[in-house]
């Protein structure tokens, strides 16, 4: 049993289930009308009625759900295109449980709860995980003893059992859906708890140069495009320390500035802070726009074109199938190899933020040059990362961490280069 929400499909369920058993359970999950992402169609509000057509559309598409599936990632561009065309004034103050689709929600938590596109989009990953979980929570009938026993069974009968982020992080889905309904009442908060989170900064894994190597050339796919796709966004993981996977995702080709000389900068939305910007500069203009390092330069340039379609719009990562990379699409293609290759089960994709941390601070010894790189405000909450840097480099006993990990690689620039 797994102990996290997989990349859905609308209807989809967990992944032990057949592939035939999620196409019917597609089906029926479109012709049950009490289930919570219908809509009422007798009501011309906000409340049920206003996306009937959209989600009309969709629900004829998902009848045929090996083709074209409809993700979360679907139904959070329509919302953004929705919100567009609707004035705050529009949006109830409270919505109808009833009645109330995942859209309604979700418009409601960004126009009055403030929240961010990527903070709703993860609640509605989690919320459709546990609609369709074993120990099921209806999102019509919010009771605290429903998601209690979602709970326990979460951490008593799965193998392995769910980890105290995992549930906090459904904690949180499920206020959001609790605060669009009014009805956050004070039973949630007294009796509903989740395992409380222990926080190891000690334990922060950091791969030596010569695995991250290793990482830079792994097979993460037969397909020729989405291997290259793949080692790209790991090479920019590990040398511009952008948070995976948000940040990674919501890159768009405008974002990328490259000089005639090889010279540029990455701007990065900061999602988790409603969209904040940043401006990275690399520490070498080589890992930006090297035509032999895995750059956003070569990709853009040599891969990107191969698939992009109708449906890329401005995004710079694509998919084989042409559409912009999802959270869950590299969390399932990246870690698992990434596990692999360094025989270590704590490999996670901010291993490589964490990787880039520690290695721009061996390279400059500068904890605020660290921490403006990451995004931060303030440079203790890089801390951790200066024991890290001083132990791998009192091993390897080289200063430059980069260049080790560009060791082979450097080797093929001046083969090349002759």
């Amino acid at each position: 049993m797994l102990s996290n929400p997989v990349e859905d499909e609308v209807g989809s369920t967990i992944k032990p289930f057949s592939g035939l058993d999620q196409i019917q359970t597609t089906i029926n999950f479109f012709n049950n009308k009490s289930d919570s992402h219908l809509t009422n169609s007798k009501n011309n509000g906000m409340v049920g009625g206003i996306f009937q057509e959209w989600r009309q559309k969709y629900v004829n598409i998902g009848q045929n759900i090996e083709h074209q599936p409809l993700t979360i990632g679907n139904m959070m561009e329509e919302i953004r295109n929705r919100l567009e065309k609707i004035k705050r004034t529009d949006v109830p103050l409270f919505l109808d449980p009833k009645t109330a689709t995942f859209i309604d929600v979700a418009i409601h938590a960004k126009v009055h709860q403030y929240l961010s596109d990527s903070t709703i989009e993860k609640h509605l990953r989690y919320a459709r995980f546990m609609e369709l979980h074993p120990q099921p929570i209806d999102f019509r009938n919010l009771t605290p003893e429903s998601f209690i026993r979602h709970v326990i069974y979460r951490l008593e009968i799965e193998d392995p059992p769910a980890t105290p982020n995992a549930l906090n992080h459904e904690k949180k889905a499920v206020l959001m859906f609790l605060k669009a309904f009014k009805q956050y009442t004070e039973d949630w908060k007294q009796y509903v708890r989740t395992p409380p989170i222990v926080t190891n900064e000690d334990n922060t894994y950091v791969p030596f140069p010569k695995t991250v190597n290793k990482l830079y050339h792994a097979k993460y796919s037969n397909d020729k495009y989405e291997n290259i796709l793949l080692q790209t966004i790991v090479f920019m993981g590990f040398n511009f320390g952008m948070r995976p996977p948000s940040e990674i995702c919501n890159l768009n080709l405008e974002d990328i500035t490259i000089n005639e000389d090889g010279t540029g900068y990455i701007r990065i939305h900061e999602m988790k802070k409603r969209g904040k910007h940043r401006l990275i500069y690399p520490y070498n203009k080589t890992v930006l726009s090297s035509s032999v390092f895995k750059t956003p330069k070569n990709y853009i340039d040599n891969w990107r074109y191969k698939v992009a379609n109708k449906n890329s719009g401005d995004a710079l990562f694509l998919m084989p199938d042409g559409q912009r990379v999802t959270s869950w699409y590299l969390r399932d293609h990246i870690a698992p190899v990434g596990k692999k290759v360094c025989n270590e089960k704590s490999f996670i994709l901010y291993t490589m933020r964490h990787t880039f941390a520690t290695y721009l601070y061996e390279y400059t010894k500068d904890m605020k040059k660290v921490a403006k790189r990451l995004g931060h405000t303030k440079s203790d909450t890089v801390d951790k990362y200066v024991h890290v840097a001083d132990s791998i480099k009192e091993q390897t006993g080289k200063r430059n961490l980069f260049n080790q990990a560009f060791r082979s690689i450097k080797a093929i620039e001046r083969i090349a280069n002759l």
